[in-house]
Order: C-alpha cells, then sequence, then structure tokens
C-alpha cells in the first residue's frame, strides 16, 4: 500500500508547541524551532517508509513508535492511506501514561 499523507493529531501538535515552549525557555528560540522543524520532517518522512518504527503492542495493536535524536518518542499509527501522529513525546515522559492520560 502507498501512503499519501500525514496527518498530526492536535494531541500531537499540543505537544510540539510544548516541546518549542520548553527549549525556548532553556535554550533559545532558534534552537526550539529547529528541534521541532527536524521533528516535523521525521514525522513527514514516515510516509515513504510508514513501518520503520517499532510495533508497540504494549501500547495498542496498531501502534509503533519511532525515537528521536535520543530525547523524543513520536508515535503513530497507520490508518488507510494515512500516518497518523498520534503523540510526540519529549526527554523521559512515560509513553503510557501520556498516551492513556493515567
Amino acid at each position: 500500500m502507498r501512503f499519501r499523507d500525514v496527518y498530526i493529531r492536535h494531541d500531537a501538535r499540543a505537544d510540539l508547541f510544548e516541546i518549542y515552549d520548553y527549549l525556548a525557555s532553556r535554550r533559545s528560540r532558534d534552537f526550539a524551532f529547529g528541534y521541532v522543524g527536524r521533528i516535523e520532517k521525521v514525522c513527514e518522512s514516515l510516509i515513504e517508509f510508514p513501518h520503520r518504527g517499532v510495533p508497540r503492542t504494549d501500547l495498542g495493536t496498531a501502534l509503533r513508535s519511532l525515537n528521536f535524536e535520543g530525547r523524543a518518542v513520536i508515535v503513530y499509527h497507520l490508518v488507510g492511506e494515512t500516518v497518523e501522529i498520534v503523540r510526540i513525546l519529549h526527554a523521559g515522559r512515560n509513553v503510557t501514561a501520556d498516551l492513556f492520560d493515567q
């Protein structure tokens, strides 16, 4: 199957804003902008290689995760012809708790 679109869910988009704010306050706005931009590029690249993430059956039958620069985890699943980004969790956050609001 050929994938045609990457959709970043509202929660994942909110994660990107949170990551930006965190990094901008501790490093710089330029650094934060570049970091978030690189995350977005990796998300977009999943359209070409959607199965490269690790299946996360512990989180749900269809979820996959992909580490980003050793500091973030991109959680996504494949829906029809779309790669849907579920969450983007930064710096050691508990993936299970954050996904299921535990």
